[in-house]
């Protein structure tokens, strides 16, 4: 199934969606300002540029990706209503099924996930009212992967700097994304 294939509403949506999860997790902690949307907007169009040449995942994610960067001179006009990302997700996904393969539609939302993950961590965007207590435990998770890794477990899926460059904000955002998207996922 080629995008062209889709209804016109649901092509226009998938092709936004990847730039408008980015922004979506971007836009869910501003205490970073200029600076952190800068390193979250270069973020996001650099997995998108990935995805564009990720040629193992899905040819129909593929598609996805490189119509989303080809349209990038849209990209600033598709800020709007950005809390409506996750229905939009829904919406997608509800209409996608019966139409496009299941493995085509794991690995879209497997991307849109992975595009949301590699904008919270581009920018380290700790609250100053954050409780010690939400820092300390992201210490003590990152101590206790080292510890496993000491012991002969495995590698923590994501390094000290990029679990502390998630916000608390972020880290809801990332969950209620993969719940709308159905992915067993959970940012601590």
């Amino acid at each position: 199934m080629s995008l062209t294939e889709l209804p016109a509403d649901i092509r226009e949506l998938i092709i936004k969606l990847p730039y408008r999860v980015g922004l979506f997790i971007s836009m869910s902690d501003q205490t970073g300002g200029g600076e952190s949307d800068d390193a979250e907007r270069r973020a996001l169009e650099n997995v998108v540029i990935f995805y564009v040449e990720d040629f193992c995942k899905s040819e129909f994610a593929q598609g996805v990706m490189l119509q989303t960067l080809q349209r990038k001179v849209e990209w600033d006009s598709w800020g709007a209503d950005i809390a409506n990302v996750p229905d939009e997700c829904k919406k997608v996904f509800d209409a996608l099924v019966g139409i496009v393969e299941v493995r085509d539609i794991v690995a879209l939302k497997n991307n849109l996930l992975e595009i949301a993950i590699a904008v919270a961590m581009a920018y380290r965007e700790f609250d100053s009212s954050e409780p010690w207590v939400s820092r300390f435990k992201v210490y003590l998770s990152v101590l206790v992967d080292r510890i496993k890794l000491m012991v002969g477990g495995e590698a923590p899926s994501v390094s000290t700097e990029q679990m502390l460059n998630i916000s608390r904000a972020e880290k809801a955002a990332i969950n209620l994304l993969a719940g709308t998207l159905g992915i067993e996922y959970k940012v601590g």
